[in-house]
C-alpha cells in the first residue's frame, strides 16, 4: 500500500495545487483587474467565462477530493484528513452559498442594463460573488499548504 500512498499523495498534491493556484489567480488577478469596470462590462465577462469554467472545475473538484481521500485511506496520515475537508467543502459551500448568485448572473441579459441602477445592481452581485469566491480561495490555499506538510511529513 506504500507504493499506492505515494502515488496518490503526488497526484493529490498536483490537483490541489492547480485548484489553489486557479482559485489564487481569480482572487487576486481576475476580480480585482475589473473592480473599475462597468456592471455591464463585468456582466458580460462572467457570463463569457462562468460556463467553460464550472464545466472544468465541477468534475475535477470531484476528482481532487476523491484522491485526497485516497491519500488519507492509502497512506494513514492523518493531517491529510484537513485538506480533505477543504478541498471536500468546496462542491457544497458553492452549492449553498454561490449557485444562487451565479443564477442571477447567468440570467441577466446586458441589454437589459440600462440605467445606473441597473448598472450598479449587476456589479454588485459581480462584487459578492467575487466575496464568496475568496472563501473558495482561501479553503484550497489552506488545504493546499497543508498537503504539502502532510507529504513532506513536516508535521
Amino acid at each position: 500500500m506504500k507504493e499506492t500512498g505515494k502515488f496518490f499523495e503526488a497526484a493529490a498534491l498536483f490537483g490541489t495545487g492547480i485548484v489553489a493556484g486557479l482559485t489564487f489567480y481569480i482572487s487576486k488577478v481576475e476580480i480585482p483587474s475589473r473592480k473599475d469596470d462597468t456592471g455591464a462590462y463585468n456582466l458580460a465577462n462572467y457570463q463569457h467565462v462562468f460556463p467553460p469554467s464550472a464545466a472544468f472545475m465541477r468534475p475535477f473538484g470531484l476528482i481532487v477530493t476523491a484522491l485526497v481521500g485516497g491519500t488519507v485511506y492509502t497512506t494513514r496520515k492523518s493531517l491529510w484528513c484537513a485538506p480533505l475537508l477543504c478541498f471536500g467543502s468546496l462542491g457544497p459551500f458553492t452549492a449553498l452559498a454561490i449557485a444562487g448568485t451565479n443564477e442571477k448572473l447567468m440570467s441577466k441579459k446586458t441589454l437589459e442594463i440600462m440605467t445606473p441602477e441597473d448598472d450598479k445592481e449587476v456589479k454588485d452581485l459581480v462584487i459578492h460573488w467575487g466575496k464568496l469566491h475568496n472563501v473558495r480561495t482561501g479553503l484550497s490555499l489552506v488545504g493546499f499548504a497543508v498537503a504539502i506538510v502532510a507529504a513532506l511529513d513536516l508535521a
